[in-house]
C-alpha cells in the first residue's frame, strides 16, 4: 500500500499544513499551562514572538504600577539614614518618574528577553545544529509568562499584608515561593534558592521541553540551553539584590 498517495516529497510532507498543530495565540495562552508541547509545536511552525510579549508587557506595567507604593514605603523606612530634607527630595523625584517606569519596564524586559534569546539560540545551535532567533524569542516569551505569574502573586500577597506593615527589606524576601522562606541566606546563595522556586523549576522544565520540540533534539541535549538561561537568571537576581530590589 502506498503511504504517500500524492507522491509528495518527504521534505514537503514535514511542513505540510496538515502536520501543523491546530490553534493559535489565544489557545496557546491556555495550553502553555496544560499542554505546553502544543504551544512549542506552534512556535516551530511560525507562531509570532510579539503576541506573548504584549501580554507580558501589559502585565509588567500593571506590576510596576503596584510596585510604586511599595517603593515609596521602602524609601520612607530611610534605611540609609539620610536627612529628612534629602529623603523628601528623593521621594519627590521618585514620584515624578514613577509613571515613566510603567513605560520603561516593558522595554527593559524586551531588551533582557532579546539578550537571553540570543545567547540561548547560539547555545541551542551548537548542540542541535539548528538556529532560529525568532523562535527562541517566542519560546522565552511564552515561558516567561510563568515568571510573570510568580511576580504577580508576590505583589498580591504584599498588598494583602498591607504596604504600611513593611518594616524592612527582609519583609520582601519573606514573600517567596522558594526555600529562602526557611533558610536564612544572602548574596549568591539567596539568588540560587530564589532561582529554584516552585515557579522557577516549572519555568526550567517548560523551557527544556520547548527547546527539545522547537530545535528537534532530545531532552538531555536541551538541558544545555536551560543551564544558560538558569545561570542568567541567577545573575539577574543577584543584580536585583545589589540594586535594592526585592
Amino acid at each position: 500500500m502506498n503511504e504517500n498517495p500524492g507522491n509528495i516529497p518527504e521534505e514537503m510532507e514535514e511542513v505540510s499544513p496538515a502536520s501543523e498543530e491546530k490553534g493559535g495565540f489565544w489557545a496557546s495562552l491556555i495550553d502553555i499551562f496544560i499542554d505546553p508541547v502544543k504551544v512549542f509545536k506552534r512556535i516551530k511552525t511560525g507562531l509570532p514572538w510579539w503576541q506573548p510579549f504584549i501580554v507580558i508587557a501589559i502585565a509588567m506595567s500593571v506590576i510596576s504600577y503596584f510596585q510604586i507604593p511599595l517603593n515609596r514605603q521602602l524609601m520612607l523606612l530611610n534605611e540609609r539614614g539620610v536627612s529628612a530634607e534629602q529623603l523628601e527630595q528623593q521621594i519627590e523625584i521618585a514620584d515624578k518618574f514613577a509613571m515613566i517606569g510603567l513605560i520603561v519596564a516593558p522595554l527593559i524586559v524586551l531588551l533582557v528577553y532579546v539578550i537571553i534569546a540570543a545567547l540561548c539560540n547560539v547555545t541551542a545551535n551548537l548542540v542541535s545544529g539548528k538556529s532560529s532567533f525568532k523562535k527562541m524569542l517566542c519560546l522565552v516569551s511564552f515561558a516567561g509568562i510563568i515568571g510573570i505569574i510568580e511576580q504577580s502573586l508576590k505583589m498580591l500577597i504584599l498588598h494583602m499584608k498591607g504596604i504600611e506593615n513593611i518594616a524592612s527589606r527582609d519583609d520582601l524576601y519573606a514573600v517567596s515561593f522558594s526555600l529562602t522562606r526557611f533558610i536564612e541566606s544572602d548574596g549568591i546563595l539567596r539568588a540560587l534558592l530564589e532561582s529554584l522556586s516552585i515557579f522557577g523549576i516549572w519555568f526550567l522544565i517548560i523551557f527544556t521541553i520547548g527547546v527539545s520540540v522547537v530545535y528537534e533534539t532530545d531532552r538531555k541535549t536541551a538541558v544545555v540551553p536551560t543551564i544558560v538561561i538558569w545561570v542568567l537568571g541567577v545573575l539577574g537576581i543577584m543584580l536585583q539584590g545589589l540594586g535594592g530590589g526585592g
